[in-house]
């Protein structure tokens, strides 16, 4: 990449000088569109007000300059640049601000500037060098993670410990939620029905002061320990992210106490669930026994559900005669071949139909069908219920 030109591009964008270093701190270049603007701050005193320490901040940093000149430390993987002196007519700009000597007087020549035009600026430098772009916010985050440690909150932790001595208030032991967190992760149902049933004298604890608000933010905390359990578990990251999400709208959006802790324990089953089958399923692969061709037949069928499945498509693909790979498994499975294809199809329709909005017609494209009618004769022969019917009864109502 031709950085010279890039930054070059900068100062002349910002009107602005914008000063090059390597690695170590040393300067590499000084680039300026206007040779009458000056700098109280040389190359080395403007580089040491951000970089104090030997440690060089990975994300950009703003600086003010007596409430009023702002410049940006911006790194990269091959250097580090210094964009400023500009001017930002901005009350509400939230960056440390150096307090420079009265007596230092900058050029007339310093540009106005806008805070959008700066940042997106500050932010094509730092993302041209990585694999993934992020926005203003990290411009922010050092100042906001320093934030939270200010007096303010040290007062009321210190307020709050005295007060909870003072009253022999405790939170429940560690160990308890390790339990809760260990059943989901190993899908121990009963596990996790003895661990939420343990009695302690301690509490909780108090995650905001508005007791709805409360019981929304543990219910976000839980949720997210129970989804994080469960993909150690072995539950694919997206799904549990997914149900993380899908619990967590409805858990906003309720406006009493109970259903709120309903829900959270609802998901800390279904995540529970959701590992016992997936332990179950490879215990079932792992002394799996009966006939090998039977055994592959059974997973192309699985892989290609979404597919119209031909039985001679499967014994080509298992290299086998078809009248011998049908006869073979009717012999190890007691059911015809065609019959068992309909019944994993039918399965796969009634999880749709409970919790999808796909309608009847998208259900059979979607599983290989010849036709709505035709899935909906093979689905009242096994269920004895219409789609309809089904849906009715059995269907999220949601949608």
């Amino acid at each position: 990449m031709n950085h010279h030109y890039l930054l070059q591009f900068i100062s002349r964008q910002l009107q602005t000088i914008v000063r090059r270093y390597s690695p170590e701190g040393e300067l590499i270049e000084v680039l300026c569109p206007v040779t009458q603007l000056a700098d109280i701050f040389d190359d080395n005193k403007i580089y040491d007000l951000f970089i104090p320490g030997k440690d060089i901040p990975n994300v950009p940093v703003l600086l003010s300059v007596n409430h009023k000149f702002t410049y940006a430390f911006v790194p990269t993987k091959t250097y580090s640049c210094i964009i400023g002196p500009v001017y930002i007519n901005h009350s509400d700009f939230p960056v440390d601000n150096y307090l420079a000597d009265d007596g230092l007087y900058w050029s007339d020549k310093v540009s106005e500037c806008v805070l959008d035009v700066f940042e997106e600026n500050i932010l094509l430098v730092y993302n041209l060098y990585r694999d993934r772009p992020v926005d203003k916010t990290v411009l922010y985050m050092d100042r906001d993670v320093r934030s939270v440690s200010d007096n303010k909150v040290k007062k009321y932790f210190s307020d709050l410990i005295f007060r909870n001595r003072e009253c022999g208030k405790n939170h429940n032991p560690y160990d308890q939620e390790m339990r809760v967190v260990l059943s989901i992760e190993q899908g121990d149902i009963e596990g996790l029905k003895h661990g939420i049933a343990e009695d302690y004298s301690g509490e909780i604890g108090t995650l905001a002061k508005n007791r709805l608000r409360h019981t929304k933010n543990l219910a976000v905390v839980i949720l997210t320990l129970a989804s994080r359990a469960a993909i150690r578990g072995g539950v694919v990251p997206e799904i549990a992210y997914s149900l993380f999400d899908s619990y967590s709208i409805q858990i906003e959006e309720c406006k009493e106490i109970l259903p709120i802790i309903d829900l959270f324990r609802s998901a800390e089953f279904e995540y529970a669930r959701m590992v016992k089958e997936i332990k179950q399923k490879k215990d079932e692969d792992n002394s799996k026994v009966g006939n090998p061709h039977v055994n592959k037949c059974k997973d192309y069928i699985s892989a290609h559900l979404h597919e119209k499945i031909r039985v001679n498509e499967i014994a080509e693909a298992l290299e086998l005669n078809v009248s011998y790979l049908s006869s073979l498994f009717h012999e190890c499975e007691s059911i015809p071949l065609t019959e068992y294809i309909c019944r994993e199809k039918i399965k796969l329709a009634k999880n749709l139909l409970i919790y999808s909005n796909y309608s009847y017609s998208e259900i059979a494209t979607y599983l290989g069908f010849s036709s709505q009618s035709h899935l909906g004769m093979c689905f009242k022969k096994l269920t004895n219920m219409t789609m309809r019917q089904f849906r009715s009864a059995y269907g999220v109502k949601e949608w």
